[in-house]
């Protein structure tokens, strides 16, 4: 288990989820591809459960981080905001793209340190780790 983490919470714009879903896909590995520090990621839509209490974000990506990579990782994200803004001054393609079909006023980030061990339920012994 990794011992930090970006966590990203977001939202697509309105009546734009099908491609905002193709996009993330595409950016969630040009983003453990293409910037330091970023060991694997997965992405997560809200469970649709009767009674749940309700979320703002429709979406969770998670981005697990080099156990002695968090600074670079964090370097790494800061430096692709740049070099979007760079890449789209002088007119061409960023390393990591940004789709439009993201909602920019529904988007949060955030950088997370493990404080303690993974726990397992201890009832669950035995049980295949790796699946979801």
């Amino acid at each position: 288990m990794p011992r930090h983490l970006m966590v990203v919470l977001s939202n697509a714009r309105t009546d734009a989820e099908d491609e905002f879903n193709r996009w993330y896909d595409e950016h969630m590995v040009d983003t453990i591809e293409k910037l330091d520090g970023f060991a694997a990621a997965q992405r997560f839509e809200l469970a649709p459960l009767p009674g749940a209490d309700s979320s703002p974000y429709r979406y969770l990506a998670v981005y697990e981080v080099e156990d002695d990579r968090l600074e670079r990782a964090h370097q790494q994200f800061l430096f692709g905001r740049q070099e979007r803004a760079d890449a789209a001054a002088a007119g061409r393609e960023p390393l990591v793209k940004v789709s439009d079909t993201l909602d920019p006023t529904s988007f949060v980030v955030g950088f997370y340190s493990a404080i303690t061990a993974r726990t397992p339920a201890s009832r669950l012994a035995g049980a295949d780790e790796g699946q979801a």
